[in-house]
Formats: structure tokens, sequence, C-alpha cells
């Protein structure tokens, strides 16, 4: 695909894949989604991406209030490719691998005390068990959760 945005010509045949995220829904789900990162020759990054009409690539239908499976081209700063790669390595490393990070974001971070935030879903009753748990113990919630998690 060749888009023009701004001045600059982003084209998938003349960039260098860099690493692909396969959004975690069945391909028949009207949420399924792809990405693909490049890299240009000049050194800017950016996103090819096709989903389905829920998915973030869908493409708005004109004079109707539906959607259909698109896709797109969206330029990423570094940060945001860097970002958007740790999001896919995290998916499927075989889609995103450490030679690749490390050859374009630098080296990974071996610190395993690193915190980083995450979004968990429990049931009303599993959220007031941790809740005494951590009030009981003296520790924080994430302890907790931490901890149960470790002694697997």
């Amino acid at each position: 695909m060749k888009k023009r945005i701004d001045t600059l010509l982003y084209d998938t045949d003349t960039a260098k894949e860099l690493a692909q995220y396969v959004s975690p829904f069945p391909y028949n789900d009207v949420r399924y989604y792809s990405e693909w990162l490049y890299k240009k020759r000049t050194g800017e990054y950016f996103l090819y991406g096709e989903g389905n009409p829920g998915s973030p690539w869908a493409e708005k239908v004109p004079y109707d209030n539906a959607y259909i499976a698109g896709s797109d081209i969206k330029p990423l700063t570094f940060e945001q490719a860097k970002r958007w790669f740790e999001k896919a390595y995290n998916a499927d490393s075989e889609l995103a691998t450490d030679e690749v990070y490390e050859q374009e974001f630098g080296t990974i971070s071996t610190n395993n005390s690193e915190k980083v935030q995450t979004k968990i879903y429990l049931s009303a009753l599993a959220k007031r068990k941790l809740v005494q748990l951590a009030q009981k113990q003296g520790k924080t919630q994430s302890n907790i959760v931490e901890s149960l998690i470790m002694s697997e």
C-alpha cells in the first residue's frame, strides 16, 4: 500500500517490515485486525493495518452510520513505534523479535523489578477478598496479585 501524508510517501513495498501484531480475536470476529510496523529507508516508522468493521482500521461508509473492513497507514514517532513494538512482542515474540527490538530501540531491560501498569477484571467477590488480604497482610493489592502469580 502507498499513501502520501503531508509531503512524505509511505510505501509498504519499499519500506522494511520490522514486526507484526495480530489481534487476539478470531479472523471472523468483527473486531479482528492485523498491524505491521515498517521503517522507511529515511528512518521514519509507520504502521500498516487492516481489519474488520469493528476494528481500529475500519472505514466509515459515507452517508451512513456503518463501517466496513478497511486498511490504512499511520506514521509513528520513534517512541510510538517502540511502545507499539513492546505491545506486539508481549502478544507474540515470534512476530516481534528481541533481535529486531535491540537493533531498532536498544537493549532490552532485564530488570525484573521494573513495574508496569496492567488492567485486570475481577468479580466483586474476588475484589473484596483481594482488599481484605491486602489489609490483613499490610501489603498493596499489587503485591498480593504479584506474589500469587510468581508462586506458580
